[in-house]
């Protein structure tokens, strides 16, 4: 494709804060290749209008990231398309309560499959791009949780999950510099417009007596996005201080 806008792939990138993210990496002008897997059609095209009307390219591609075989056919497209990516957002996973006494195999390894196997191997395929790119600085940006580093006694496949996206981020920091700047984002409540109510009555929880929208995360992924040059491998906590 003949553009010379940055590419950005996003996962899980139809809706809730995967669906902020493309909208404001589409808004900071990077072409948006539209990961998405269990989103309706409805989600999908509300959000494929609003990334079109910003005048960049975006392409959808739906894919299982637990199924390598998806993935490395995703990514095949994106260098066959657009011949570079300058940034991957792993936003992609399932988050839900588990009791660890009734917590199934199953279960524990759809965890581990999304919301860190997935995370691994579309940095693998996205690396494989980037380090062959002209660009100076690529950039790879995982959303891990803040259940990665408090203890959720009610989530713990989901933030034993999280965790290790945590230390990918510093093998990854460490194994792709210079070419390639991987950080991760750890999110704590995050409030979309449709769910604010559900988390009212543990506000008083947080130091800042509130909960975090979405462009609390977006604009620090803008800055890693388009700005940072220089740090690698870290994690930075959007949770208004409530792991302090």
């Amino acid at each position: 494709m003949n553009s010379n806008n940055k590419v950005a792939l996003v996962t899980g990138g139809a809706k809730r804060l995967g669906k902020y993210i493309s909208i404001s990496l589409a808004e900071a002008g990077f072409d948006i290749i539209l990961n998405y897997n269990s989103s309706t059609q409805k989600e999908l095209q509300k959000v494929l209008m609003e990334i079109s009307a910003t005048g960049v390219n975006v392409t959808p591609v739906k894919c299982d990231i637990t199924n390598v075989t998806a993935v490395k056919k995703m990514f095949a497209l994106v260098k066959k398309k657009y011949g570079k990516l300058d940034l991957l957002v792993n936003n992609a996973a399932i988050f839900k309560k588990t009791e660890f006494t009734k917590t199934s195999e199953k279960v524990y390894d759809s965890f581990l499959d999304t919301n860190l196997k997935g995370v691994f191997f579309c940095c693998q395929e996205a690396a494989k791009i980037m380090l062959k790119s002209d660009n100076k600085i690529s950039r790879i940006i995982n959303i891990a949780s803040l259940g990665a580093i408090e203890n959720w006694t009610g989530f713990i496949p989901y933030s034993i999950a999280k965790a290790g996206v945590i230390k990918l981020t510093k093998q990854l920091g460490k194994r792709l510099a210079p070419d390639i700047l991987v950080n991760a984002i750890a999110p704590g409540t995050v409030v979309m417009e449709d769910d604010e109510n559900e988390y009212i009555e543990n506000i008083e929880k947080n130091p800042m007596k509130k909960f975090a929208g979405p462009e609390d995360v977006v604009s620090l992924i803008k800055y890693l996005a388009l700005e940072n040059k220089y740090i690698t491998g870290q994690t930075f906590t959007v949770d208004g201080g409530k792991s302090l």
